[in-house]
């Protein structure tokens, strides 16, 4: 999703990338809503709004962040969330990290921070653009934070008989809300629509569709494991998104890299194996 935002980002602004990727989510879910495939019975209005309010924010952050910098800079920023994950997750609903998560996180994050090859000089800005955007990525993980935690309070069983939000209900919440986010950024006076052309309608059709996969598939797994556990697991990202860049725009594979990403799976490994005693106690039960 990254790369392909990052192809169309020379013409297309940021908040019209991320009201297109949100347009598609709405339209498939209503889709398959409609087929019988999706099921959407909103109960846990509040966290459904914050997942919506506060992830429709972090998209139009990151969108317009990978418009202003590199798509790996841009990606490492907003994937320190799972920081703000942590934080909010014990903060709002009690869900207190195990150790193994914790150590996890900073071995996760110089594996990031070695894959990207960012150093400290290399984070201020070249440029006014640059450092906004910058601060952009920065506000993207920290709204993303909240967003998961709201998808995390949503999904879970609480013990009070009351079901939990389907995987659709959540999703169709963040992307309805994002879409009305998004909507005044590129309308006058805060914005325009640029028209995008036949290759660049095909990019944006590919990134909605990713961005859509993935969302899906992360408000399933939040049903299943803590908000810590799949931010640090969502590092991964950064991995792709360097594979993406290496592959479509040619940036160069440094030993950092390996490194890197030798450290990030072996924090996404830590992190799986600290939550297999209990996925295998609850399977044992069921």
């Amino acid at each position: 999703m990254a790369v392909a935002a990052k192809s169309v980002a020379t013409r297309i602004p940021g908040p019209q990338a991320a009201l297109v990727r949100f347009v598609i989510g709405v339209a498939v879910t209503l889709s398959l809503f409609a087929a019988g495939q999706a099921v959407i019975r909103p109960r846990r209005w509040g966290w459904l709004v914050a997942r919506g309010f506060f992830g429709g924010i972090a998209v139009m952050c990151y969108f317009a962040c990978i418009e202003r910098v590199p798509v790996g800079v841009a990606t490492l920023l907003n994937q320190t969330q799972p920081i703000y994950t942590m934080l909010f997750a014990w903060l709002l609903i009690d869900e207190r990290p195990s150790r193994a998560a914790l150590s996890a996180l900073p071995l996760t994050l110089a594996g990031v921070a070695l894959i990207i090859g960012v150093r400290a000089r290399d984070l201020h800005a070249n440029g006014a653009s640059e450092l906004f955007g910058e601060i952009l990525g920065v506000v993207s993980a920290i709204t993303s934070g909240i967003a998961v935690t709201s998808v995390r309070a949503a999904r879970r069983d609480l013990g009070d008989g009351q079901p939990s939000e389907t995987a659709w209900s959540v999703f169709f919440s963040f992307t309805t809300l994002g879409s009305l986010l998004s909507l005044p950024m590129i309308t006058p006076p805060l914005g325009h629509w640029v028209r995008p052309t036949s290759h660049e309608w095909l990019l944006l059709a590919l990134m909605g569709s990713a961005g859509v996969g993935g969302q899906v598939v992360m408000s399933y797994s939040l049903g299943h494991v803590g908000g810590g556990t799949a931010g640090i697991i969502s590092q991964l990202t950064v991995l792709f998104a360097v594979v993406g860049g290496v592959l479509i725009f040619g940036d160069p594979i440094r030993p950092t890299f390996l490194a890197g990403a030798g450290l990030t799976l072996a924090g996404v490994a830590l992190t799986v194996l600290s939550a297999s005693p209990r996925l295998l106690g609850k399977l044992r039960i069921d």
